[in-house]
């Protein structure tokens, strides 16, 4: 991985490449596209590919960049950051590179490692730009539906998330993420546009990109579409180290977890205290972890084992949930919420 963002400003839609493979093998490397709007004066910023296996982002800016685009309301720096896992085969398959951290948990101190340099280029083009805004583009790692995610919740990060999406998770949780920029008043928020194999993830990134550009005034609320439903706070559902997942339709001998294969479908659903979300071991139940913003261990108020079986202790929205062990046992299971929004205690 680079550890430098190359820019690269205005070029013609001939130079990027006839789809979005060729447009990152053009790339090369992390890369920001400076294309100029109507406004000089202002500008606003568009990230994808902070995942290398979250390819909608990247394929909506390509379409864009390359399409019959009209000029944009102000500067729009668009950027592309890690290709070198996007195109390690299979494609699309990687996070990050083994052995690499995350990139989108190194946007805070030490920035000692090439990840944590090329989120410190990123962030000093930032500050350097004062954008009046930030889009973090990702898929989730399930199939589900589109959400944005915000450190705040104010009129700003309502608008923006409403360019995209009617769904808007407020999180209280610090993990190094782009979008932790709001907290330096940079208005900043992650769309996560559902599964990456979805066509219909690749639509909604190209269509909020395209009203979010277009747009004359960002924070206005006449542009919202649609009343946003807002979740606060969520945990995370986390298992310990050295422990095993796997996903079928009924127990599996020696895994320590085992969720039921149709788990994904609860993305954005609710899950009720009768509802089994599949089968844990004492070692297994041992290791769960439902974590809130303190570090603090909710699992026994959020969840409940009997004879076997894996139970929501209480009504809960889910999201965010993986069928990928790799990405469950290195991030996270799921997030989750009480069902009527309230925070965790």
């Amino acid at each position: 991985m680079s550890s430098r963002l190359r820019l690269w400003n205005n070029p013609a839609p001939g130079e990027l490449g006839s789809g979005v493979m060729e447009f990152l093998q053009i790339l090369a490397g992390p890369t920001c596209i400076i294309i100029p709007g109507v406004d000089a004066t202002r500008c606003r910023f568009v990230v994808t590919l902070l995942h290398g296996n979250e390819p909608s982002g990247a394929i909506a800016l390509h379409r864009w960049l390359t399409g019959q685009r009209s000029v944009p309301a102000v500067d729009i720096y668009c950027v592309v950051m890690n290709i070198d896992a996007a195109l390690r085969e299979p494609l699309f398959s990687y996070r990050q590179l083994p052995d690499e951290r995350d990139l989108n948990r190194c946007f805070r101190q030490p920035f000692d490692d090439e990840p944590g340099a090329l989120a410190k280029s990123l962030l000093d083009l930032i500050h350097r730009t004062q954008p009046e805004a930030l889009i973090d583009i990702h898929n989730t790692s399930g199939v589900g539906p589109s959400f944005g995610v915000a450190v705040y919740y104010d009129q700003k990060h309502d608008a923006l998330v409403s360019f995209f999406t009617e769904r808007l998770v407020v999180t209280d949780l610090r993990l190094g993420a782009l979008m932790e920029l709001s907290e330096q008043d940079v208005p900043t928020v992650t769309i996560e546009c559902g599964g990456a194999q979805q066509e219909a993830s690749h639509l909604a990134a190209y269509e909020g990109l395209s009203r979010y550009v277009a747009s004359k005034d960002l924070f206005s609320p006449a542009h919202t579409a649609w009343p946003i439903d807002v979740l606060h706070n969520p945990v995370r559902l986390e298992l310990d180290d050295g422990l095993n997942i796997v996903y079928a339709e009924e127990p599996v001998a020696g895994a320590d977890l085992c969720l039921r294969v149709d788990i994904e479908h609860f993305n954005f659903g609710d899950a009720t205290p009768e509802t089994a979300l599949g089968w844990v071991s004492e070692t297994g139940w041992q290791g769960i972890r439902v974590v809130n913003s303190r570090g603090e261990n909710l699992r026994d108020e959020f969840l409940r084992r009997e004879a076997g079986r894996l139970y929501p202790a209480v009504c809960l929205k889910l999201f965010m949930i993986t069928a990928n062990p790799r990405i469950a046992l290195s991030d996270c299971l799921f997030y989750a919420v009480k069902r009527n929004g309230s925070s965790p205690a």
